[in-house]
């Protein structure tokens, strides 16, 4: 701005040397001069300034797009992380409802087991066969120790997966027996826990995918969990005969690779793998 006012001042100072001449010698072609100066200056004055608008009003334009530009990236950029944000949230309604299928498989499939041992018992009652009802009761308490057991494992995405692992896998039977008093509850991080269970649910896949059908129909699989030497000890150990213990050991060899988590197997029976887990000993 400062600029667009000097140059018209200057030509209009400029006007004053032409006029000082005409009025000093009093002639007419000093005051054509004169003349011709004051239009040609108010004509420099007056492309100047129009050329000054032109140009300021075209930067401002300028800076307009830019600023819309930088809006429209801005706003793109908004969409795209309300979309990403969106998919993930998306993505866990879609988890928790599979969560809560699996949960609901699991209630009912205890459901049934119940109504199932219920039915027995009663019939056990009307014929009374008193040795029966006992046996019967037994196998229910011990049923309900083993649940208990379980649950105190203090891994809440491993107790889900064992307690719901019959009502959603109907190729392969996973038989737990735990030590009483095991729990890992606060004597491992979040991630090793997360690392653990991962590992655990990799393990019985492999036994599945290695076994095949050869394996048999609806085959056994017993889990055993047992704390020692400041380790907790899950052994894998099948009921029938494995067709491929080579090939399982060595999935699970490379599944708990870059892990806290270590695999060994003994040469009598190697279709019976062991993983260990260091844990804190017990407040």
């Amino acid at each position: 701005m400062k600029q667009s006012n000097q140059v018209p001042t200057l030509l209009l100072i400029s006007i004053i040397i032409p006029l000082i001449i005409a009025y000093w010698t009093q002639s007419w072609i000093a005051y054509i001069v004169l003349g011709i100066w004051i239009v040609a200056a108010y004509a420099k004055g007056v492309q100047y300034t129009r050329r000054f608008y032109e140009k300021r009003e075209q930067v401002q334009l300028g800076e307009y797009h830019n600023g819309q530009s930088k809006m429209a990236v801005k706003k793109k950029q908004y969409q795209a992380e309300h979309q990403k944000q969106r998919a993930v949230i998306d993505q866990a309604h879609t988890e928790l409802d599979e969560v809560y299928a699996v949960a609901v498989d699991a209630l009912s499939h205890h459901r049934h087991d119940w109504m199932n041992e219920l039915q027995l018992l009663y019939g056990y009652v009307q014929l009374g066969k008193r040795d029966k009802q006992v046996e019967c009761v037994e196998r229910i308490k011990e049923q309900m120790l083993a649940e208990s057991r379980v649950s105190k494992l203090g891994i809440h995405s491993l107790v889900f997966y064992l307690q719901s692992f019959k009502a959603v896998n109907r190729s392969i039977q996973l038989e737990v027996e735990l030590n009483d008093g095991i729990t890992l509850a606060d004597r491992l991080g979040t991630e090793q826990s997360e690392e653990l269970t991962r590992v655990i649910k990799e393990t019985v896949s492999a036994y599945e995918q290695f076994g095949g059908s050869s394996w048999g129909e609806c085959p056994t699989l017993f889990l055993m969990v047992s704390e020692y030497e400041g380790a907790v000890h899950f052994i894998f150990e099948p009921e029938e005969e494995y067709p491929n213990p080579d090939g399982v050991w060595e999935a699970i060899d490379l599944i708990v690779q870059d892990t806290q988590i270590t695999a060994t197997r003994t040469e009598e029976d190697p279709a019976s793998i062991s993983l260990q887990v260091l844990v804190d000993s017990k407040n």
